[in-house]
């Protein structure tokens, strides 16, 4: 009886190292790391608690590290020294994975050169910011479970790059707006009166991926919401039409 009561207190004592979540943190502005990137990498990780720091702070990495086990941390292109630094110190925080998320190309090209060198970033990835929601998810998933993703424009060429294929033209107004082709596209087919589902269907995404693109326009055009935005668009066509 006595042993039973033990076992059972024993039982009841909670195992850090096996209760710790896993978890995703993205370290930089949240100009860069937005909401919608927050929901597609919780999305994309099947549910992980995802979290976002300003700065890479070691002390700060160590306390969050005896809370989650850290699948990944994904690292703004501004603090690739940072980075570089805390990890010639030997700091991972019990980090699976580290990642560099680049617009800047010249950036990227850099941290690839010294991966490849085996210095403190031999083990870093890389991660696009400038690609479709579609292929960012799909690239943070390839990087969250191991893979490791070089883009095709960070690797040498030959002097003279394929001419682009010719698509449709955007209106001016999605273009100062920041609208990628994609978004646009989403966006041209909101303001025909398409739900969800048809444009998912149409563009062959998923109606989630469809919520994310019009989470973004939304964001990025200044409304507050779809139908806002379908007026917008359409008001920019009509005025660079006439």
């Amino acid at each position: 009886m006595r042993n039973e009561f033990i076992g059972k207190v024993l039982s009841a004592v909670p195992d850090p190292q096996r209760r710790k979540p896993p978890a995703i943190l993205f370290i930089g502005s949240p100009l860069v790391f937005g909401d919608w990137i927050l929901r597609v990498a919780a999305s994309e990780s099947g549910g992980m608690e995802v979290r976002r720091h300003d700065e890479l702070a070691p002390a700060e990495l160590e306390r969050l590290a005896g809370e989650v086990t850290l699948r990944m941390v994904v690292v703004e292109e501004t603090q690739v020294e940072e980075l570089a630094r805390h990890m010639a110190q030997g700091g991972h925080a019990g980090a699976t994975y580290w990642a560099v998320a680049y617009h800047d190309r010249d950036i990227a090209r850099g941290v690839l050169d010294r991966r490849l060198d085996g210095g403190p970033l031999r083990d870093v990835r890389l991660l696009p910011m400038h690609v479709p929601v579609e292929v960012w998810a799909l690239i943070f998933r390839l990087t969250l479970w191991g893979d490791y993703f070089v883009p095709c424009e960070l690797l040498p060429t030959a002097a003279a790059e394929p001419a682009p294929v010719k698509e449709k033209a955007p209106a001016p107004a999605a273009v100062a707006a920041g609208l990628t082709p994609r978004e646009t596209e989403v966006l041209d087919l909101v303001a025909q009166g398409g739900q969800n589902k048809v444009i998912a269907h149409r563009l062959g995404l998923s109606e989630h991926t469809v919520k994310l693109h019009i989470h973004r326009i939304i964001s990025k055009v200044g409304v507050r919401n779809r139908t806002a935005a379908a007026n917008w668009y359409l008001s920019g066509r009509s005025g660079a039409g006439g």
